[in-house]
């Protein structure tokens, strides 16, 4: 069974839901803030002191780096990892295009 871990210094806004990992952790570094209506899915790693607006949907497995700033009402899909000191503007979707 998995669960979820939130360093110090935590902030997370109202309605954000964060689903624990279904094995190992979910993970919320230090620092990190989180904005209203946030969803966050299994086995995801917030790196430290990164920022995300409201809105914004991250799906399971992605790791995200520190010192981020995610924009409101972004799409990240699962399983990727995003550097560190990353901005993501409003509105974005982030995806991978796997060629043949």
């Amino acid at each position: 069974m998995g669960n979820v871990v939130v360093h110090d210094d935590v902030e997370i806004g109202a309605n954000t839901t964060i689903d624990r990992a279904t094995m190992g952790s979910t993970v919320i570094l230090s620092g990190v803030k989180l904005d209203n209506l946030i969803q966050i899915a299994h086995n995801v790693e917030i790196g430290q002191n990164t920022v995300i607006a409201a809105q914004t949907g991250i799906s399971g497995s992605t790791k995200i780096g520190k010192n981020c700033v995610i924009g409101g009402q972004v799409g990240i899909v699962g399983h990727i990892q995003i550097a560190d000191g990353t901005r993501i503007n409003a509105q974005s979707g982030l995806q991978i295009h796997y060629h043949a």
